[in-house]
């Protein structure tokens, strides 16, 4: 697993690791995130929707926290949780924490 800290936001890439052991290193080490938002970077990974699913408790907390969860992934985007948001690039991950960010300061 890789972990790069682009301003506010910390960034996941699975290397290597099970998909399994992926997940719950990142749900394991709460530290690494504790205020940030959080960028999993799959793009590069052949996923289904199904494990997409094991990030929804991660996704929740953040929102709890007032914070972005977004997974980026190349996937059929309906047939995921409404609670995880999915895009197709990291770009637009980023923007989408942007927005985000934006909407919170404005009290959204």
């Amino acid at each position: 697993m890789k972990v790069k800290e682009k301003n506010n936001t910390v960034v996941f890439k699975k290397s290597s690791d099970d998909f399994s052991e992926f997940i719950e290193k990142i749900i394991e080490q709460p530290n690494l995130f504790k205020n940030k938002n959080i960028l999993i970077d799959l793009e590069e990974i052949a996923l289904r929707p199904s494990q997409i699913i094991s990030f929804e408790p991660l996704a929740v907390l953040q929102k709890k926290q007032k914070k972005s969860f977004v997974i980026v992934a190349d996937i059929d985007f309906d047939e995921v949780s409404e609670e995880i948001i999915v895009v197709p690039t990291l770009q637009e991950g980023f923007d989408i924490i942007e927005m985000e960010e934006i909407e919170r300061d404005l009290g959204f």
